[in-house]
């Protein structure tokens, strides 16, 4: 499969948009066989992308969510507030099939920047 034409972020004024974030490990591998894995996972790489754009998870505010398999969602959940901690952006939450067969979780994000 060939790269995807994207960027991992950009902005628009104050808000901060990140395409949707896989379960790839650092050898960009998915390689957790759980949904809280793969969630846990897709976290961190949110945090990373977000930290380019100078940013971290307590400036998101919107989230969408698929799943790829609706029995997940609990252990999907735990795995997203443990990430989340206090803070709880809105979030819409889809089943879906995803791009790719081995990927049970795909996570976009909006973020804001603080008021200047």
């Amino acid at each position: 499969m060939a790269a995807p034409h994207l960027a991992l972020w950009t902005d628009s004024g104050s808000l901060v948009f990140l395409s949707g974030q896989l379960p790839f490990d650092e050898n960009r591998v998915i390689s957790a066989p759980d949904i809280e894995g793969q969630t846990a996972q897709t976290m961190r790489n949110i945090a990373q992308v977000l930290a380019q754009a100078g940013l971290t998870l307590d400036q998101v505010v919107k989230a969408t969510v698929w799943l790829k398999d609706a029995a997940d969602f609990a252990g999907f959940n735990q795995a997203y507030a443990d990430a989340f901690g206090n803070h709880a952006p809105a979030r819409s939450t889809v089943v879906s099939d995803l791009i790719l067969p081995q990927a049970l979780v795909e996570i976009e994000v909006v973020a804001q920047r603080p008021a200047q």
